[in-house]
């Protein structure tokens, strides 16, 4: 039995309805060999463009890992009986999306900051706002919350890129994949995607873990900065050949051999660092 005959089994023995549906019709887009690369030339030095609908996904440092993304493309575990049975969100595999067009850069400096939360008000009729801070502008905006009288409170966390993505503030994460969602069939898979908030509750029941459903549908329909409003959950998941991109770490951007390793994996894409430039054409 092949891997795509595996997921189709796996689809029609755990979904039914429309959620059946949509992760048949990503399968069969996963596997369609009419799917077009949009591959950016870029050259050494040149500054990275996220377009409005760009998917970043980060990996855990080791090549290893590199190795089964390669191998397997970006797949839900679930599908591929990897998973722990931990995920709030399953049968799908998490993406960052790009709201709007910017450079790589500006988005790093944003998500490597912080998510802050403040309260205009007292009382039940306070109203909170979450806003994301750029890196290093955490002391200039609590200065101006302390000195503004409408605010009674405010308490802050980091972004959730922070944990999943290389950053400037953290080391954790070394790799992170740049897809171009710009073709027709990647743009019909990214419909798929258990945030949309087109999606009927009774549909998204096996993409969610039962004690997070009712709080994800809540959230679903009532984004902010701090849930994030910048998450997709892409249904089953989505091919390599739509990586433009790969951004990499402090640390991995001092290692040649990983860099060279990287490059003879994914030779179409660009290698790019934190400063959003690209240095591995």
């Amino acid at each position: 039995m092949n891997n795509k005959q595996q997921y189709i089994e796996y689809a029609n023995k755990t979904f039914k309805g429309k959620a059946l549906e949509l992760v048949l019709k990503n399968i069969e887009l996963f596997y369609d060999p009419t799917t077009i690369e949009c591959p950016k030339k870029y050259k050494i030095n040149d500054k990275v463009i996220l377009k409005k609908g760009t998917f970043l996904h980060g990996i855990p440092s080791k090549l290893e890992n590199l190795d089964w993304i390669f191998e397997n493309g970006f797949l839900a575990s679930d599908f591929t009986g990897k998973s722990e049975g931990k995920n709030k969100i399953k049968n799908s595999i998490g993406m960052w999306k790009i709201k709007e067009e910017q450079t790589l850069e500006d988005y790093i400096v944003s998500y490597s900051g912080f998510t802050i939360t403040y309260s205009i008000g007292r009382g039940p009729e306070a109203q909170n706002v979450s806003k994301l801070i750029p890196f290093h502008k955490f002391d200039e905006f609590t200065e101006k919350l302390n000195n503004d009288p409408e605010v009674w409170t405010y308490w802050g966390e980091k972004t959730k890129e922070v944990t999943f993505l290389p950053s400037l503030v953290s080391n954790k994460r070394q790799i992170a994949f740049i897809l171009n969602m710009e073709s027709d069939n990647a743009k019909h898979m990214a419909e798929a995607d258990v945030w949309n908030p087109n999606l009927d509750s009774e549909t998204l029941t096996e993409f969610l873990d039962y004690r997070y459903y009712p709080k994800f549908i809540d959230l679903r329909l009532n984004r902010d900065a701090s849930t994030t409003d910048r998450e997709s959950a892409i249904m089953f998941g989505l091919p390599i050949k739509l990586i433009e991109g790969i951004l990499i770490g402090k640390e991995i951007e001092k290692d040649k051999s990983a860099l060279q390793y990287i490059k003879t994996k994914f030779p179409k894409a660009y290698i790019c660092n934190l400063k959003g430039r690209v240095i591995v054409e």
